[in-house]
């Protein structure tokens, strides 16, 4: 019987062709990593490039960013209207980068009303502008700035002669912003004394009240020199000659009060170049407006009285002088200016003469007269606060005395002190809250 021999070689199946695609998909792979090695090369050079051409384009925003700020003036911003917008132009740099800037008013929401708030924008650019960067700041005009004219002003009053307070009159050297200021004025500043003096015991206070830091201070260099310069560029004549208006009462007062003589207020003319009505600054009974919907509330006269002037039941803003020396015309009463029954005066009242504040009537500013002028007897040796009729006062206001100052033009000749624009806080993240 034959047997069969079974074949135990191990069979091939379907192994034909399978390097082949190993060999492809080997490839591929190495391609796709060839190509994305590639594409990250790129990606890197234009990550790195666009790196570069930002920090370009951000020190050019910084530059310029610095330089608008060491170069402003604070003029450039007086006419802009909130929600304004000054272009400040573009600027080329070394290198080729360039910033534009521009600065816009922001306080148009009423936000911190007695400030005005500033943005200033400045972009930069890389050279080829392929880089962008936008950099900002907050600013403010600072509440700090202050104005003197010479010794002026350091008191509510500063005299060189006797004073008579009588009755509830008020002499106070605590700042306050005057009514109606709110709005315009930042909050008070420094109090100032309430009386400066050459010769504290010239003084009459009765029941008055008499308040500052201090109440009563006493200055023995004040003399007649004291009070003929106003700052290093404005003397006693010259200030004189800057007067808007000169009121001359002779031979008797002149009393402005609406009845006995013109009233004291506001006084307006129609402009047609404008459509408007616009502040009348040739009368010389406009002593502007308290209103700050007026087109007088910014209008702040240099008022020169020769003789005797009594204002009452009316308000005046600006800078008084009150004149008494042999100028006068003949028969002129000196010089002496009465402030009486309910009238209210913000600003300077500066000279050689007498002042009155009396009846109800409400100074904020500063007093600064020589009532001694050349060792002569004037006003019977006074100053004369007789005010024994509804609380009359006088208070110190700087902002009253800067408002007088500038609005006068007297700041071109004055002395600031503090800073002008300056940064409201971080410039971080200005732009999403605009």
């Amino acid at each position: 019987m034959r047997t069969q021999r079974l074949d135990k070689r191990p069979i091939a199946i379907g192994r034909e062709g399978f390097i082949l695609p190993v060999i492809v998909f080997a490839l591929v792979l190495l391609a796709v990593m060839g190509i994305t090695a590639i594409s990250m090369s790129q990606d890197e050079g234009l990550s790195a490039r666009a790196m570069h051409q930002s920090a370009l384009a951000f020190y050019a925003a910084e530059a310029g960013l610095n330089e608008i700020r060491a170069t402003l003036d604070d003029s450039q911003l007086a006419g802009l209207a909130p929600g304004g917008t000054l272009e400040l132009g573009t600027r080329q740099l070394a290198g080729g980068s360039s910033y534009s800037a521009s600065i816009v008013r922001w306080d148009n929401e009423g936000w911190m009303p007695s400030q005005s708030i500033y943005g200033l924008m400045v972009e930069g650019f890389s050279p080829g502008g392929g880089g962008r960067r936008l950099l900002s700041v907050a600013l403010t005009s600072s509440p700090g700035i202050r104005h003197k004219l010479g010794l002026c002003c350091e008191a509510a009053l500063t005299i060189r002669g006797a004073v008579s307070l009588t009755g509830g009159s008020i002499v106070d050297g605590t700042d306050e912003v005057p009514s109606g200021w709110e709005e315009t004025c930042p909050d008070p500043g420094a109090d100032k004394p309430g009386i400066i003096m050459a010769d504290t015991t010239q003084i009459e206070i009765g029941s008055a009240t008499l308040d500052g830091d201090p109440p009563l201070a006493q200055d023995s260099d004040l003399s007649d020199s004291s009070f003929d310069q106003f700052g290093a560029q404005l003397a006693w004549d010259s200030i004189k000659a800057l007067a808007n208006h000169v009121l001359v009462a002779t031979p008797n007062e002149m009393k402005l009060d609406g009845s006995s003589g013109p009233a004291i207020g506001p006084r307006h003319i129609f402009d047609e170049s404008v459509d408007a009505w616009v502040c009348d600054t040739t009368s010389p009974y406009n002593w502007g407006s308290n209103d700050p919907n007026d087109p007088c509330f910014n209008y702040f006269p240099i008022i020169l009285i020769q003789g005797e002037v009594e204002v009452h039941n009316g308000y005046g803003q600006g800078v008084v002088i009150v004149d008494w020396n042999d100028a006068n015309p003949p028969g002129a009463k000196g010089g002496e200016f009465e402030l009486e029954t309910d009238f209210t005066f913000n600003g300077l009242i500066l000279g050689k003469g007498c002042v009155e504040i009396q009846k109800g009537a409400d100074f904020h500013g500063a007093v600064f007269v020589d009532a001694e002028y050349r060792n002569e007897d004037l006003c019977g040796g006074d100053l004369d606060y007789d005010m024994n009729d509804n609380e009359p006062a006088i208070r110190w206001s700087q902002c009253a005395v800067d408002r007088s100052i500038v609005g006068s033009g007297l700041d071109e000749y004055s002395e600031s002190e503090g800073e002008g624009t300056g940064p409201l806080g971080s410039r971080a993240f200005f732009e999403m809250v605009r």
